[in-house]
């Protein structure tokens, strides 16, 4: 019998992980495995050779996709979140390419937060490599981290990929009606009203949605004017500014922030784009399932500790208690 034919057992091959597996779902040609820790993929050899012409190979093959598990806050609010609400029984669009598209928004996601992280580890090196100095004169010596807006413009272009990743999933819903975010806006704003709380919801994530487009555009292209970045600087009051950015491109402005800061707030503005778009959408689009009365409630903190999500598919009981559906 071929050794992909026999049985056996399988466990993650990761030293520096373990906590147990809480997550498994097929994701196109592989099997995610998300434990507390880390996301990995599992493909079996069938997959890989599937004319059966390597016999040698081993029956199954697992590899690690990211240090983010079901403790990551980044993980959950997205791809998580996608898993609960794409399902066949309750929305009609492509669940096949809605959560590939959640996949790639996630690893844009970490991205910027590695990205960032590296940012900050950059800025404290600089720092603890300028306080070992001596000085040799009556002159002052300012930390550098160097070339801070490549920093900036590697940040802004993850995130614009994740915002155009969210967009294209916003199209599977309403196709040739969102051509950019400003039409998503106006989309929802005529089809539901202004007291409703999608379009309350997108008052508050277009102007970010459309502001990281700008941000990567202004910082990409030197000859467009309205973004300047700065690395430690002295002020007049002989106090040194942390690396700085500052935007005002077309109708995006943001003053002058630390740039560890504005990477921070915009990698959280975007976690929550993400889920509430997702989530509202799906509730404007929920199928009917046979009698049943389903809609999209907010789990309680007893729940989220089993689910790992915020939102979830159930009805609600007679005494106002939220049931999810398995």
């Amino acid at each position: 019998m071929p050794s992909r034919d026999s049985g056996g057992v399988c466990t993650l091959n990761d030293p520096d992980d373990a906590t147990p597996i809480k997550k498994m779902f097929v994701l196109n040609d592989g099997l995610l495995l998300i434990s507390e820790k880390s996301t990995y993929r599992l493909q079996m050899a069938d997959q890989i050779d599937p004319d059966r012409k390597n016999p040698a190979l081993p029956p199954n093959f697992q590899q690690k996709l990211f240090e983010y598990g079901t403790n990551s806050e980044l993980l959950c609010r997205t791809l998580l979140q996608a898993e609960v609400m794409f399902r066949k029984e309750f929305q009609s669009v492509d669940i096949d390419r809605a959560m590939q598209l959640s996949f790639d928004a996630l690893g844009d996601l970490v991205s910027m937060h590695e990205t960032a992280q590296a940012f900050k580890s950059a800025e404290q090196v600089a720092i603890e490599k300028n306080e070992r100095l001596e000085r040799q004169d009556t002159s002052q010596t300012i930390p550098s981290v160097g070339n801070v807006r490549s920093y900036c413009k590697t940040f802004a272009q993850k995130a614009d990929h994740f915002a155009f990743s969210l967009l294209a999933i916003v199209r599977l819903f309403y196709p040739e009606k969102a051509k950019n975010w400003d039409d998503f806006y106006e989309l929802v704003k005529s089809r539901f009203g202004e007291s409703d709380p999608f379009y309350k919801m997108l008052e508050l994530t277009t102007p970010c949605l459309q502001f990281i487009r700008d941000a990567r555009n202004c910082l990409e292209h030197p000859h467009l004017k309205g973004v300047e970045t700065r690395d430690f600087e002295l002020q007049p009051d002989g106090a040194i500014a942390f690396p700085s950015i500052e935007i005002n491109f077309k109708k995006s402005a943001r003053d002058r922030c630390a740039i560890s800061s504005f990477m921070e707030e915009t990698t959280k503005e975007l976690l929550v784009s993400f889920e509430m778009i997702i989530v509202h959408m799906c509730s404007k689009n929920i199928q009917p399932l046979g009698p049943f009365s389903m809609s999209i409630g907010l789990l309680s903190e007893d729940q989220r500790k089993a689910w790992h999500v915020r939102f979830a598919y159930g009805t609600y009981c007679q005494d106002g208690q939220f049931v999810p559906c398995g």
